[in-house]
């Protein structure tokens, strides 16, 4: 049997009998039941296009959720790509402080030797300034003693003469 409308609820007829039922009462009856099978199906209608909207909404609201998903997602290796990427950086940028400081410690080494080295040639210049300071000195005490030696033979033995007249020189002729 094939669902009824309330029009056709509202239009059915009946044959009559004898000792039947009353035919107002049973109109009346009819009509009250079609206004609510229309309310009923005016309201199963309403709640399917709210249905429908609904869920259409929650269709709606999955794909954003899928979206938002999505997003926390690519969020989520965007941000575990940059710390990677930042920790490598960081890696990189220890390993050449590192290899600086070593290089920087090694040229320092070389650099103390180096100074190691002048400091002993200039030990060694002193030294040999300082010997021949020494012999300068030696030398110049015996140069002095030489011409005390000098000094004292020629304060034993007088130098200069005394100065004598030529015959010629009286009158001014040489």
């Amino acid at each position: 049997m094939s669902r009824l409308t309330p029009l056709e609820i509202q239009r059915a007829t009946f044959a009559r009998r004898l000792r039947g039922l009353d035919a107002d009462a049973v109109r009346e009856f009819l009509g009250e039941l079609a206004e609510q099978l229309e309310d009923e199906a005016r309201n199963r209608g309403e709640l399917r296009a709210q249905l429908a909207r609904l869920t259409q909404e929650a269709d709606e609201y999955r794909r954003r959720a899928d979206a938002v998903n999505e997003a926390l997602v690519a969020a989520q290796r965007t941000a575990e790509a940059t710390i990677a990427r930042a920790e490598a950086e960081a890696q990189r940028i220890i390993a050449d402080a590192e290899s600086l400081s070593e290089r920087m410690v090694d040229d320092a080494a070389r650099r103390a030797e180096n100074i190691e080295l002048v400091i002993n040639q200039l030990r060694g210049r002193r030294r040999a300034a300082r010997a021949d300071l020494k012999r300068l000195v030696e030398v110049l005490g015996g140069a002095a003693r030489d011409d005390e030696g000098v000094e004292q033979r020629e304060n034993e033995a007088p130098t200069v003469s005394f100065l004598r007249r030529r015959p010629g020189d009286a009158r001014g002729e040489r």
